[in-house]
Order: C-alpha cells, then structure tokens, then sequence
C-alpha cells in the first residue's frame, strides 16, 4: 500500500470523525491542510466522502484508489484521472482537434462520461466549433478568480450562513421570439405554389432579481429602452429596493443589510451605477470577469428558464412576458435557495483547479 493510499485513508478516517461531529466541510478541509499541507484531499473530494458516509458507503480502499488515479484492489478497473488515461487522451486530441468523444473514448478504452470529465476538467479543453480547444483565461484572469473565490470563501467561513442569506443575485437577459409574416402571393413569379415564411426576430430584454426566500423582482424592460447605468440605477432604487422593503424585513421588522451579487459588467462598474449603490447602502459582492459559473442567475437562472420556453412559440412581447413570468413564479424557493448555497463549494472548486477552470 503506497504512502498515498495510507495518507488518504487517515484523511478519510479523520473527516468520517468530523462529518459525525457535524463539522461543516470547509472547516474540516482548513484542519485538514494544517496538518497536510499540499497532501490534503481537495475540498471537493472530503465533500464526496461526506455524502458516501451520509449514504453508507464505507470503502476507504476503493475510495482512495479512485482518488489517487490508481488501480483499485477490489475491482480492477482504473480512475478516471489514471495518468496513463489523460496522456492518451491528450495525444489523441492533439494529433487530431476534431476527433469525437466516442472515437476518443473507444481508442482509449474507458466510457464516454470518463473521457468527458477529463477533456473538460483535466485537460481544461471545451468544443468549439467541434474541434477541442483550450479554455482561454490569462494568468492574470486566473490569479483573479482565485484571489475572489479566497475572499468569498473566507468571509463565508467567518459569517457562515448569515452572509448568503443577505445576498441577492440577478442579472439581464435577452428573449428572442419570433413572428411570422406570410409573402403576399403577387410577389411571385408564375409557376411557384409554395408559400413561403419570413421569420421577423424580436428581443425583449428582462432583468430578474432573487435571493434565499425565492422571486423579488421580475421585470420586463419597456420596449425601446435600452439598458444604461441610469436605468439599472433606477430599476436598483425604484424597483428592486422597495421590493426588498415589501418582502424581506428581519424578525425584528427591521430592513437587512444587501449584499448584490451580480457581474462586473460596464453598466455595472459605471459611476452612476456606483453612486446609486452607495446612496442606496448596498454592498456589491466581488465577481471576477469572464466568470459566469460564478453568477447563479447565469450558471442556473437563466439557462433553466430558456429550456422551459425552448421550442415555444410566441405571437407578440406579452405573450412572451407572460410565459417567463409564468415560469419564474413556478420555480420553486428551494431550488433558488440551492443556487445561491452552493456558491461555496464553487469557489472552493475554483481554488482546487487554479482558477483556470470553469465550474460545470
């Protein structure tokens, strides 16, 4: 059994000692690495651990072979991040950009999900354009995302659950619809019997606002209005703050301190939108650019509201308004509480990776 194994097996016995104490993971990762140091088992890994505990798996050989990328003695198949694996991998993709996940998966003998989890987590690769390539953050872009990510976590880990109840995230969005107009017949030459259609497209733009207790605010930009720090200052002063006033007061009736989550966009860097906030006395949160699996409005929000309306039709601006508004309100408190709970174990993600990865 290799030094490795053993270390990981302490590590595993110690965090199942911990996790029946009720110690919360980040704190069993902080003692943890004092006393390990660059051995330490990722935040990620005791998090796996605490579940196979909570669901009664107790294997710690298994466990750990699977952890370190070894041969495991119980059933003989190789980890995922087996390094014989990720070098093969890495070769094919190198000597062909284009190569499929099948292909690749098949050459190299393991399942196609092993093979995506280690094109996109381990190699750092996405598909664009289908040809793989790599996820283009700078140094400087990384070092970012990890000094935030640090800043967050540790303020998360001094207030605890406190500092996400008091945050609320949002962002704005484009919907686009479109509206079919059929070509007078007049307009074709003799001899042509098809009708065809002419796809007019629309965007209406929409800002979404919520926060651990669900919806606050949802709200369809007026039509030929465009989205400036001057409107984003008044849609923070004149929409969303009185209905955090209306809907969230503490149990003492007073107003809670805000903590906005949202990205770090020109409009939202801009002077007007920062004095706005500071009148207003609402602390923005930190977000590191080009980081949207750090923003639940765009790693969640968003992209689960445009699988509902996916494939809808809509014949005007209300009846798309209508059917956002419709699906907004049927999500439920849990599943945007979830959302925002779960920034914790993203930015330690982050940190595990270097901040050279996007969080999936």
């Amino acid at each position: 059994m290799t030094s490795t194994m053993l270390a990981l097996r302490d590590q595993r016995a110690v965090v199942k000692y911990l996790s029946l104490k009720k110690t919360d993971p980040t704190e069993i990762h902080k003692q943890l690495s004092a006393v390990c140091g660059e051995g330490t088992a990722s935040y990620k890994v005791i998090r796996d651990w605490m579940q196979d505990f909570h669901e009664g798996r107790e294997d710690l050989m298994d466990q750990c072979a699977r952890c370190v990328g070894i041969q495991s003695p119980t059933n003989g198949t190789l980890a995922p991040t087996d390094p014989s694996i990720v070098v093969r991998l890495e070769e094919l993709i190198n000597c062909d950009r284009r190569i499929s996940l099948e292909t690749a998966a098949e050459m190299v003998g393991v399942t196609q999900h092993t093979a995506q989890t280690i094109i996109t987590n381990v190699l750092g690769l996405k598909r664009v354009c289908k040809r793989w390539v790599p996820r283009l953050l700078t140094p400087e872009q990384r070092q970012g995302r990890i000094a935030t990510c640090h800043e967050l976590a540790d303020r998360y880990e001094a207030e605890g659950d406190d500092f996400l109840n008091r945050i609320i995230t949002g962002d704005e969005t484009f919907v686009t619809y479109y509206l079919p107009e059929r070509r007078s017949s007049n307009t074709y030459k003799p001899g042509i019997i098809e009708r065809k259609m002419i796809q007019h497209k629309f965007r209406v733009l929409y800002a979404i606002f919520y926060d651990v207790q669900g919806l606050l605010l949802a709200h369809p930009v007026p039509e030929q209005t465009q989205m400036t720090a001057e409107y984003y200052s008044y849609l923070l002063r004149d929409l969303l703050l009185p209905a955090i006033k209306r809907k969230r007061k503490n149990s003492s009736g007073k107003e809670r301190e805000i903590l906005l989550l949202h990205d770090n966009t020109a409009m939202h860097n801009a002077k007007v939108t920062q004095l706005a906030l500071t009148d207003l006395n609402i602390e923005t949160l930190p977000h590191p650019p080009d980081s949207p699996d750090l923003l639940p409005a765009e790693f969640w929000l968003y992209p689960h509201l445009r699988d509902q309306i996916q494939g809808s039709s809509f014949k005007d601006r209300s009846s798309t308004w209508s059917a956002l508004s419709h699906h907004c309100n049927s999500i439920t408190e849990n599943e945007m509480a979830n959302s925002i709970r779960n920034l914790p174990d993203r930015w330690n993600r982050v940190i595990d990776f270097s901040g050279g990865l996007h969080v999936l």
